[in-house]
Formats: structure tokens, sequence, C-alpha cells
């Protein structure tokens, strides 16, 4: 500042002028931070396009009802609430004794049929060796007959001659007619024996009965005790011994733990880039930091948005604003990898997804 200057302002509140390369850097500076903010914003839509990502997820798996087989109070239970158990645990058992009592019933008639079966049989063998013996009478009789039946013929043509007698004659066809007699009475015997024949096949056809009778009883014995079909873990155990068990309503609730899925909602303009066997990332919120892996397995192709009128059988996907016009969301079923940790896995637990896309020939 020259002495001049000094004396037009004297408190130095004139200022200096500004250096034209520092302007320049400046600009530079602040615009490309423009550039790059504008860049990074490109790349993190470009990446939220390609890679659609869902805070709107929860995990989930098979959730089955087990129901007897048999109806009868619940003599055992050896479960406890939330529970692990394997394929093949006992999970409850009903009081056996009716089961065991009908088994015994529906044996002893069994039993009984099977003993008018063996006396029939015995009764059937007498019988036949009484057709066999009046067959073999009839094969006699049959043999005087044709004896008496040749005499006659050979004494009847001397008669004319006088080389026999009348009386000879008359002897030899009263003998040839007792014969015929004595056969047709056989006859009558041997189909008297053959009718008395009995027919064993109804006392059969009744034995076969009451043998799927034994076989049915037995079985619901064998259902009075109930195994776990696969492993799970119990849920929402509510009963106790002395608990009455009913055929075909729920007793215990099983989470089958061999699949876990997350179900994402996904905005419909997303669904263009989600496929079938793309590759996930899912963040579940019982295990905060960890990233677990999985596929997609499934897109469901249709929504129920207004509850009052649901589609049956679909999900119900909830617009949180009816005044304006949002994209409607499809949930994505995620199969979760094997070796994601189980200890994290609860149904209902919500989790974030992200798409990756299809798998490399590394993965």
């Amino acid at each position: 500042m020259t002495t001049d200057d000094a004396k037009q302002d004297p408190l130095g509140l004139q200022e200096n002028e500004p250096n034209p390369s520092a302007v320049r850097r400046g600009a530079i500076i602040g615009w490309g931070g423009v550039v790059a903010a504008i860049l990074l914003v490109g790349a993190v839509v470009w990446t939220t396009d390609r890679h659609p990502r869902s805070d709107e997820a929860r995990v989930t798996a098979n959730v089955v009802g087990i129901a007897p087989r048999v109806s009868g109070p619940i003599l055992a239970l050896p479960i406890e609430d939330n529970q692990q158990v394997e394929a093949g645990e006992i999970l409850f058992e009903i009081d056996p004794e009716p089961f065991v009592i009908a088994v015994a019933i529906a044996q002893a008639n069994r039993d009984a049929v099977a003993g008018e079966v063996a006396n029939a049989r015995g009764g059937i063998e007498a019988q036949r060796l009484q057709v066999e013996a009046a067959r073999a009478g009839l094969r006699q009789v049959e043999t005087t007959l044709a004896q008496a039946e040749e005499t006659y013929q050979r004494l009847a043509p001397l008669l004319e001659k006088r080389f026999t007698t009348p009386e000879a004659v008359d002897t030899a066809r009263r003998a040839r007619d007792t014969a015929s007699a004595a056969v047709s009475v056989a006859e009558a015997e041997l189909e008297a024996a053959r009718a008395l024949i009995q027919d064993v096949e109804p006392l059969l056809a009744r034995q076969r009965a009451l043998s799927g009778l034994v076989e049915a009883a037995e079985l619901s014995l064998g259902h009075t005790v109930v195994r776990a079909p696969f492993p799970a873990r119990v849920a929402a155990l509510t009963i106790s011994e002395g608990a009455f068990a009913r055929i075909g309503f729920d007793t215990v609730t099983l989470i089958d733990t061999r699949r876990w899925w997350v179900v994402a909602d996904f905005r419909e303009s997303e669904l263009r880039h989600i496929g079938v066997g793309d590759r996930a990332r899912v963040t579940l919120a019982t295990a905060p930091g960890l990233e677990v892996g999985g596929v997609v397995e499934g897109i469901d192709w249709g929504v129920t948005a207004m509850p009052q009128d649901p589609f049956p059988g679909l999900p119900i996907v909830l617009r949180q604003l009816d005044w304006v016009h949002i994209a409607q969301r499809f949930p994505v079923h995620i199969l979760l990898d094997p070796d994601t940790p189980e200890e994290f896995l609860r149904v209902g637990a919500t989790a974030t997804a992200t798409i990756l896309g299809k798998a490399g020939p590394e993965d």
C-alpha cells in the first residue's frame, strides 16, 4: 500500500486485489467437485439400478403344523418350546391303551376265523374222501353192469336155437337191470358226495378282511408315537402332558430348519434386473455386520395391494400412500446359502437384500 493510499485509507480497510491464478484454481476445484458429485451420483444411480437393493426383507422358513393320526390324551411330551429336534425324534406320545386293546380284539377275531378255516379244510378233506369212495363204488357197479349186459347179450340169441333155457335168459336180464339200477344209485351218491364239499372261499375272504383290520389296528397303535419328520425347531409350544390330541388338528408347530429364505420386496421397476438364479447379498438384522450369500429362487407373479379385497393365496403388500402413484413392490424369494449360521436365523427377522446378478465361473 502506498503513502497516498495510506492517507486515503488510514484504517487499512482497503482489500488486496485478488490473484487471478488463485481464482482459476478455485474455479477448477469448485467445478471439479461438482463433476465428482455428479459422477458419484451417477455411479450410485447406475449401481442401484443394476443391483437393486431392498430394506424391506424378512427371514422365513417352512412352518409346519404336526397333527396326530389318532386321537387321545397326551401321555408324554419330551420336547420343549424352541428346542431343536432331529428327524425321527419323538415329539409326543398318545395314550396307547385303547389301541392295544383294539389290536388284541382284531387279532382274536382273525384267529377265530383262522380256526374255522382249518376245521372247514379238515371237513372238506373228509368229504373228498367220500367222493372218491362213491366214485369207486360207481366204477364197481358199472363193471357189474357191463358183465351182466354181456351175459344177457350172449344168452338171448341162444334161446331161439334152444341152446339155453328161458329161465337162464330171464335171470341174465334181471341181473342186467339190477346192475343198471345200481349204477344209477351210485351216480346219485357220487353227485351227493360232491355237493357236500364245503366251499372255504367265504371263510378265506373273512380271514383276509380280519387280517386287514389287524394291520389297521397295529398301524393306529404305531401312530400313538408322533415323531419329527425332518430336522426342525419347536415353535409356540402351548400344551403339556394330559392335553387331548385330536386327529387332524395341529398339536405341535415345527420350523423346518433345512432351508431358509429371505423374502425381499422390490419395486416393480427393478424386477427387470432380477432373475431366478441371480446371486444376492443379505445382511441380517440379528447379526449386524455379517453378510451372507443367497440365490434368487423365485419372484412372485402376483400380490394383493388392498387387504379389503385380497386374492386368496397371494401375499398382501400394502401401499403406504394411496393418494400418490407409487411403484408396486413384489416379493423376491432368496434361498440362503447352506453355510449361513443358523443361530442368526429366525422366522420374521428383518434383513436387507442386494441383488448381485448372475454368478461368475469362479462362484
